[in-house]
Parts: C-alpha cells; structure tokens; sequence
C-alpha cells in the first residue's frame, strides 16, 4: 500500500494578533484532529499513521516529538493546559493519556 505524506496547514490568529500561517510535514496519512495548546505555538495532531505529534510552529519542518501512539487510526485529540496532559482516541477502542 502506498501512502501519501499530509501535511498539517495552519492558518489562526494569535493571542497578541498576529496571522500565523504554517504547514506542517511530519503524518504519513490523514490527520483526524489538532488541538492548540497554552501557548500559540505549540499544538498536537492526531492521525490516521496511528501517531499523535507534538509541533512547535516556530519549527515546522519537522515535529518535536510523538506524544503516543495506538495500535490503529488516531480519530480526536485535546490538549489540557492544566496539567500539560494530551488525550486521544483511538479506532483500536482506546483512549491515551500521556503528560508532556
């Protein structure tokens, strides 16, 4: 099976009122989700490559790390910024929690 590289497009406009516009290479498949996190330059995607990625926009040539991974497609992701933890679900019936 041949896959395709996707790319997370970014267009949003930050807290101080800035356009950010960036892309994203890094998921081998569908990405399913993105989730900003306290800051305006760093988020998590969730993925159909099974990954959930950790980005800072500043670098957006590659990711700064795989938060987790599941066992199949990764379908929705959140960020919880008081406790710096990431959530995500998964087709394989399972739900990650991984603190960064």
């Amino acid at each position: 099976k041949q896959w395709y590289q996707r790319r997370v497009a970014i267009t949003a406009g930050g807290a101080s009122g800035t356009i950010v516009h960036s892309t994203l290479v890094g998921h081998s498949c569908w990405v399913a989700g993105v989730k900003w996190g306290s800051s305006d330059v760093e988020l998590v995607s969730a993925s159909y490559d099974n990954r959930t990625l950790l980005w800072d926009i500043r670098s957006p040539k590659t990711y700064l790390s795989v938060v987790g991974t599941h066992s199949d497609k990764v379908l929705c992701v959140d960020w919880s910024a008081a406790d710096n933890t990431v959530a995500s679900g998964g087709a394989d019936n399972t739900i990650h929690i991984n603190k960064l």
